[in-house]
């Protein structure tokens, strides 16, 4: 199955903005075809770092679906947190930790108390 060629603005759900590996991965990411996104962002961003912008794919996910699918948005949320946790575990040193550890806590605030 091939990545919509339609625009993303013709897209339903919400829009995306950003590069092409971006806009590639959401569209991916709409098709259910999770594994996929997540291979293209790590793909794309060859370092710690892709596995912030995968959880903000999964928060994507989850706000597009916690009324329509509960159960997919559930499961959304739980690897948004997911993968913003292994974000922070990359770190190399203290100091990284201690960043990285910051953001991780901020992007997981967005979704409210746990669990998750």
């Amino acid at each position: 199955m091939a990545v919509s060629d339609r625009a993303p603005e013709e897209e339903p759900g919400l829009p995306i903005n950003g590069p092409e590996w971006w806009r590639r991965a959401v569209m991916l990411e709409r098709q259910d075809r999770l594994e996929e996104a997540e291979r293209l962002l790590r793909d794309s961003i060859p370092n710690l770092h892709c596995a912030i912008q995968i959880a903000e794919m999964y928060r994507l996910r989850w706000l597009r679906l916690r009324e329509t699918d509960p159960a997919k948005g559930a499961e959304a949320r739980t690897k948004a947190a997911d993968w913003a946790r292994t974000y922070a575990s990359w770190a190399t040193s203290g100091g990284e930790g201690t960043a990285l550890s910051l953001a991780r806590d901020q992007f997981l605030a967005q979704f409210g108390p746990e669990p998750f």
